[in-house]
């Protein structure tokens, strides 16, 4: 396959990979509330990625 395809296929995913791992990691480490909050920021940058690129292209 076109590595340039490629290329764009993971930076489409990656935002929304980001928000769901974030929050599927911020679930599990519940009782750890400084790993919760960590994973919730992973799940922000992710979802103000997609966010700001949506706006960017649409």
């Amino acid at each position: 396959m076109n590595p340039i395809r490629n290329g764009r296929a993971v930076l489409f995913f990656l935002p929304y990979l980001l928000v769901a791992s974030g929050v599927l990691a911020a679930s599990k480490a519940a009782d750890a509330h400084g790993v919760a909050l960590q994973a919730l920021g992973i799940s922000a940058i992710g979802a103000l990625w997609a966010w700001r690129r949506g706006r960017r292209n649409g």
